[in-house]
């Protein structure tokens, strides 16, 4: 018997953070279709059901066609149970219904179980007034395959704010197989017990740099009573962060070339983010608006220099220019070091003659 353990889709996010407003509509779409595949997925593979562990939705603003086209999927797709666990964002999707499709199961803020032969789904909705009730009340029997769901932040992985802490301590030995989460976007496995293990899905698709990396669903595949569990990377596109230390260079164009070549195995169709580090020298002229306009084969990439300039005493003392003289006070003065970058690169443009 198989399912897939998903969550945190976020359907109807703005999208807005990087991209144009074509793209950030184009992106939102991109997310609902990637759902959709995943349920074609599920139907291919003959799934039973699809475990969705919180944050289908992204805000209250969920749009009409959405909504309708997330039913007609539910309805149209009856050989699929849907088992839906609501998230810190997600709103009151439920109650909007005029009717409630068979196949979608909802999890409660008290423990509610779904049964397929022996194995057995329980999930709640945690939240503060109820969070010791449940570890408490939850009941499972040691012969059932048990798979437990629930949408909140372990403590130890200092995520986004607004979900309720996960008590993992509290949920040891209580005959768990398989802990299925939502909350983190990223994919994350590790033992629970020596029975069971604990898994964040991940969401299906990144929507900013923060969630960089393969973004899919985890399919499990039940068999004797023992859960397997395997990520299937899904999204449409990954975002991509690559860090550029430009330590040691002297000539820009040598920096691009060495990007360029660096960006060579990176599909097109991805969100790259070039981050500069490292220290560079005087000599250094940077054309960052340049660069951005080489990556632009890409769906979307942009440039983020964190680079900071390095000008020692050494190098200017003998320089008796009035340069050297700015260069000198500067470095002298009690500014921190990111205001005497800031100070030299604006004092030098003004001694060159350049616009500030």
């Amino acid at each position: 018997m198989k399912f897939i353990h998903c969550g945190d889709i976020h359907l109807d996010s703005k999208m807005e953070a990087n991209l144009s407003s074509q793209k950030a509509r184009e992106r939102k779409n991109e997310i609902l279709n990637t759902f959709e595949r995943m349920v074609d997925f599920a139907k291919n593979e003959k799934i039973k059901g699809i475990i969705i562990a919180g944050d289908m939705f992204d805000s209250p603003r969920l749009l009409t066609l959405t909504k309708s086209r997330l039913l007609n999927l539910i309805k149209k797709n009856k050989e699929i149970d849907f088992l839906y666990l609501a998230g810190n964002h997600d709103i009151s999707f439920i109650s909007q219904l005029e009717e409630m499709p068979e196949n979608l199961k909802v999890f409660g803020k008290s423990w509610t179980s779904f049964d397929y032969c022996d194995v057995k789904i329980t999930g709640a909705i945690l939240n503060k007034e109820n969070s010791d009730m449940l570890y408490q009340s939850l009941n499972l029997k040691e012969d059932d395959t048990n798979i437990v769901v629930l949408h909140g932040q372990i403590a130890k992985y200092n995520s986004a704010a607004n979900a309720e802490i996960l008590n993992l301590t509290k949920l040891k030995n209580k005959f768990i197989d398989y802990l299925a989460l939502g909350h983190i976007h990223y994919y994350l496995k590790e033992k629970l017990d020596k029975r069971g293990e604990y898994c964040y899905c991940g969401c299906l698709e990144g929507r900013g740099f923060d969630e960089c990396g393969d973004k899919g669903f985890v399919l499990l595949d039940i068999n004797n009573g023992r859960v397997e569990s395997e990520f299937i990377p899904f999204a449409k596109r990954r975002l991509v962060e690559v860090e550029i230390d430009i330590t040691g260079f002297d000539n820009w164009f040598d920096i691009e070339d060495d990007i360029i070549e660096k960006l060579k195995v990176i599909d097109k169709e991805n969100l790259v983010k070039v981050t500069l580090i490292g220290g560079y020298n005087l000599k250094l002229e940077k054309h960052i608006s340049m660069l951005e306009k080489k990556l632009e084969n890409f769906y979307f990439a942009k440039v983020k220099d964190n680079s900071s300039l390095k000008v020692e005493l050494g190098d200017i003392e003998n320089d008796l220019s009035l340069r050297g003289e700015f260069l000198r006070n500067v470095l002298n003065s009690d500014l921190s070091e990111k205001e005497k970058e800031l100070t030299i690169l604006t004092g030098l443009k003004a001694l060159s003659g350049e616009e500030i």
